[in-house]
């Protein structure tokens, strides 16, 4: 049986360019459904997933701007991919759109060529998609809203195939995001869970689809020494800490302990590793479509805790960067480098020895692994959204002063970071 063909949603007004975009995409063997105005494009959604939503910013009804912001905030919106192509394409306006969730700004007119390029793009491109970035314990309210207050979860996502990295608070929207396109439709997730800390394993129990029969729930993790994964999720089930048991759960569900630190989840390629945490925790590095994710997110440098940092023991620190240089290794030539960078310097000096890094170190081992970018994560609860700022602002200036090619952002709920695939002129 053929693969289904990409459904394509077109939002213009102009009935000429409407046909043009008819004709083109429906020629390159696309799917193509036209509506004039983005509130058909939502009313529309309550039937058709799109792959791929094409809009004007000017459309009568709703302007592009709020078509954008309400798709991100309906649950079968929220990750399907949008292509801005307007006349109206100021620099402010592209930064609107693209800070608003759009994948993609092109100005008008848009030759055939490239708009088949950039759907080509948008269908293909690895996503990185962050829901939740806030470390230890989920820290909601005003002063973290820009930022976001879940508790770890991202998805990789190419195309239709989907891998969950950990399932803090943050899992909770992605499971209702997922059950919404589902539209009854038999689900295969994949999720790896790095350790079973309470602020990676919390959102687990709300997990809608591992509650709706036929679907599939593939749970990967470490191994322990006292007690199995399994036995991990089952008794924070517990009836004395949540209604619900692990066995109440309708989907098929599959727990693996990770054994062999190579291992395929679908089209994915995972390597898994051993990171410095209290507890047996892992980072993984999955390579999928030619683009490279390293998600480590809990873990401290070996060398501070065998040795003293202000005057350290030569034979000590050595041993130490040798350790060291492993998640160097891991994170090598990364597209993302999603990183621990919990502590301030400050902090650390009063933290170390709790598991986590302090964002310089964070820095310096994305610079060292020649890594494109790092997303600064696991955000302290204790951070406000100004703090984080700051934070970045200081990983930033440190990579500037380094004169390294790393660019330095910040994890906020609800961003998608692209990796689009390589053309003759960018390879971004």
């Amino acid at each position: 049986m053929p693969p289904p063909r990409h459904r394509i949603l077109v939002v213009e007004d102009d009935p000429e360019l409407r046909e043009v975009f008819e004709v083109v995409l429906t020629s390159a063997g696309y799917d193509v459904s036209l509506v004039e105005d983005g509130r058909a494009a939502i009313d529309l959604l309550e039937h058709l997933h799109p792959d791929l939503i094409i809009t004007d910013l000017l459309t009568p009804r709703m302007h592009g701007y709020e078509l954008i912001r309400r798709l991100r905030a309906m649950p079968q919106g929220a990750r399907v991919p949008v292509l801005v192509i307007s006349g109206q394409a100021y620099e402010k306006d592209q930064r609107k759109a693209l800070d608003l969730g759009a994948q993609r700004f092109l100005a008008k007119p848009v030759r055939q060529a490239d708009l088949l390029h950039e759907v080509e793009q948008a269908l293909t491109a690895v996503v990185v998609r962050f829901w939740g970035v806030r470390g230890s314990i989920a820290a909601p309210g005003p002063e973290t809203q820009r930022y976001g207050g879940n508790t770890p979860c991202v998805t990789i996502e190419h195309g239709r195939d989907l891998l969950i990295l950990d399932a803090g608070t943050g899992v909770r929207k992605l499971g209702i995001c997922l059950q919404a396109e589902a539209h009854g439709r038999p689900q295969n997730i994949t999720m790896l869970i790095t350790h079973t800390h309470w602020d990676h394993i919390q959102g687990f129990p709300f997990f809608v689809p591992a509650y709706v029969p036929g679907n599939r729930l593939d749970v990967y993790g470490p191994p322990s020494v006292e007690k199995p994964l399994e036995k991990v999720l089952r008794g924070q089930m517990d009836s004395a800490y949540f209604p619900v048991a692990l066995g109440d759960m309708a989907a098929d569900l599959h727990i693996h302990e990770i054994r062999d630190p190579d291992f395929q989840a679908g089209p994915f390629k995972v390597q898994a590793m051993l990171v410095n945490h209290p507890g047996i925790t892992m980072g993984y590095r999955v390579e999928i479509a030619g683009k490279v994710i390293t998600y480590a997110t809990d873990t401290e440098p070996y060398r501070y805790l065998i040795t003293d940092r202000e005057a350290p023991d030569a034979e000590l620190a050595a041993y130490g960067r040798r350790r060291d240089q492993e998640l160097v290794d891991f994170a090598k030539g990364a597209d993302l480098y999603i990183a621990d960078s919990q502590y301030s310097p400050a902090e650390y000096v009063r933290k170390r020895g709790w598991g986590h890094t302090c964002y310089h170190d964070a820095v310096d081992v994305a610079i060292a692994a020649n890594a494109r970018r790092v997303a600064l994560f696991s955000h302290d609860p204790m951070h406000d959204d100004d703090m984080v700022d700051a934070k970045l602002a200081d990983c930033r200036a440190r990579a500037a002063a380094a004169d390294a090619r790393v660019e330095v952002i910040a994890a906020i709920e609800g961003q998608a970071i692209t990796l689009r695939q390589p053309t003759a002129t960018s390879s971004s």
